[in-house]
């Protein structure tokens, strides 16, 4: 059993109490892990004590489901009025242990065992405060059965609140070289018994089995029951000594039954072929069989959270492409609205300074930013003043981009709202719900950014067919000597029309002018492939700055942001997270 697994075992554990402790109503599955992990835990601890101190005091747990007579058998025991003794239910809440002919510093050594609980002075102990146990030496009896040795009362595993004892009951049993279930006649064949013997099963420690209160004609029928339910769920496994206890009332003045001495010397020796069982050097063994059988129960929560994320980052993956896809058809692959390359060939003509067209050009520039559509903004303002109507200019590019947005955003919650009712799920859905406005905004704000960021390789794009008409003379000379559609009426009609979208018309003849002259030029399959390279890099640029970037990034990062109340493996610790990488690889 190495070190690391009892870290890992230590952080599951961890994990798992947090979860049940924010659970409503835990599942039954919930709870045995959660069980199976504490015993496991404990009994890392037990067999680190057992290889430090091999000789520390024999550990005789006493278990049992409610009135089975758990008390009683400590005072028959040591022969002594130890243990308290109630008629009612689930009257021991804490374990309480009873040591006889042990020193201190052998008491001492078992605290990190018994951890989360603190020792407690019997008389301090208080029915509200769960967390406590007591550790006590006693004087023993002359007939004590057992000494020495430290005996432990344990809380009823099967009353009301029997998951509030958990770590009293399982930490016992861990600690213990020998276990002894006390149950009687009305009680041994209770589901709660025999899930208690299936868990401390795997751990081969000896075994006692007291049944209590028989009336003798029942003996036969009992023990026969229960050998038959015993080879049901362990099979061939060796059968646990059975003994018989008749149902005996106590007198007024003592809590130890006056059993028959034939019983008393049957139970002693029983004990004593108990104790000659005990290999202590096996306890790492025993803990480390125990944890490689529950260890993929244990870690599958872990497991399906781990396959939920990546089912979520598909999602996520999904809606980003379906995105970046509605952005490339309605603007990118649209005629009527994409308007990019536009705008490049309208810095064409500043370049090529155009008598007339080339000065307005260039001063608007100077006041305005892109897009290229507000290059003659003032001019559209000016007017809407004057004939004092609003502005319908249309952002084409940013429409594209907003139902883009929506597109995708839709398209998430739709898939969240067809995912399993975990817990992950659950949260994730509420998470996304509270971030919903900000990943809007987020994306919005990209944008504007990125859509600004684009406005040097429109320019360049510019430049690059400016470079290609230097080297063609003719071609540029006619260009500049094309008057016929760039005078000042022609400005002055532009600057009625506010600006050089598509649809704006007034520019229409300019820029087929231009367009006509270069397609019908030599540079005519240039002109393409600048425009196609233009619409590629700018599906790029939008897809890795604002579709991955804020898109996807800030839906990916929501499986980061859920609470860990309810969750298994929220920022695993680098041991477990190893743990799971391994499970997972198997």
């Amino acid at each position: 059993m190495s070190r690391e697994t009892a870290i890992w075992v230590s952080q599951l554990l961890k994990r798992y109490a947090r979860v049940v402790q924010n659970t409503d109503q835990p599942s039954s599955a919930l709870l045995h892990s959660l069980n199976t992990l504490q015993l496991a835990d404990a009994v890392m601890d037990k067999a680190q004590l057992s290889q430090s101190d091999s000789d520390h005091a024999l550990q005789i747990a006493i278990i049992g489901p409610t009135q089975s007579g758990k008390s009683t058998l400590v005072n028959v025991l040591l022969n002594a009025n130890v243990a308290g003794i109630s008629a009612l239910a689930g009257f021991t809440v804490h374990a309480q242990g009873y040591a006889t002919g042990c020193s201190d510093e052998q008491l001492n050594s078992l605290h990190p065992l018994m951890e989360p609980l603190i020792r407690t002075p019997a008389d301090a102990l208080d029915a509200q405060n769960l967390n406590t146990y007591v550790l006590e030496t006693v004087r023993a009896g002359k007939q004590a059965l057992v000494t020495p040795a430290v005996i432990w009362d344990t809380p009823d595993f099967d009353s009301i609140d029997a998951s509030t004892y958990t770590h009293a009951v399982l930490n016992t049993v861990a600690l213990a070289d020998i276990i002894i279930l006390m149950v009687s006649k009305d009680k041994y064949g209770d589901k709660s018994v025999w899930d208690m013997l299936s868990l401390i099963h795997p751990l081969q420690k000896p075994l006692l089995v007291c049944i209590n209160k028989l009336d003798s004609q029942d003996e036969a029928a009992v023990t026969s029951a229960f050998v038959a339910r015993f080879s049901d769920y362990f099979g061939e496994a060796v059968l646990p000594s059975i003994t018989l206890f008749p149902f005996v009332r106590k007198t007024p003045n003592s809590s130890v039954p006056p059993f028959s001495s034939e019983l008393l010397n049957a139970l002693t020796d029983t004990l004593e072929g108990a104790k000659q069982r005990i290999d202590r050097q096996t306890y790492a063994v025993s803990a480390s069989t125990f944890i490689e059988t529950h260890r993929s129960q244990w870690l599958q929560p872990l497991i399906d959270e781990q396959l939920f994320r990546s089912e979520w980052q598909a999602l996520v993956d999904q809606a980003t492409r379906q995105a970046l896809d509605v952005y490339t058809e309605d603007y990118l692959n649209n005629a009527d609205k994409y308007d990019t390359f536009n705008r490049a060939l309208a810095e064409l003509l500043t370049l090529l300074e155009i008598p007339g067209l080339a000065a307005t050009l260039a001063r608007t520039r100077q006041m305005v930013t892109w897009p290229a559509r507000k290059l003659l903004g003032l001019g559209r303002t000016a007017v809407d003043r004057q004939f004092n109507r609003p502005d319908k200019s249309t952002d084409e590019e940013a429409e594209a981009l907003k139902r883009s947005l929506n597109s995708a955003m839709i398209t998430i919650q739709g898939e969240l709202l067809n995912q399993p009712q975990s817990p992950f799920w659950i949260s994730l859905n509420h998470s996304f719900r509270e971030h919903e406005t900000h990943i809007k905004d987020r994306f919005n704000q990209q944008s504007d950014t990125a859509r600004a960021q684009f406005a040097p390789q429109i320019e360049a794009a510019a430049q690059q067919l400016y470079d290609q008409l230097q080297s063609q003379p003719a071609l540029l000379n006619s260009l500049r000597a094309a008057r016929v559609t760039t005078d000042a009426a022609g400005v002055a009609l532009a600057l009625k029309s506010g600006g050089l979208a598509p649809a704006d018309l007034i520019l229409a003849p300019a820029m087929l002018s231009l367009t006509t002259l270069l397609t019908e030029s030599a540079l005519g399959r240039y002109l393409e492939t600048i425009k196609r390279d233009l619409k590629q890099r700018q599906r790029e640029h939008i897809e890795q700055q604002v579709m991955k970037d804020v898109l996807s990034a800030e839906l990916g990062a929501l499986a980061e942001t859920l609470s860990q109340d309810r969750l298994f493996s929220q920022q695993l610790e680098p041991e477990l997270a190893t743990v799971v990488a391994t499970e997972l690889a198997s």
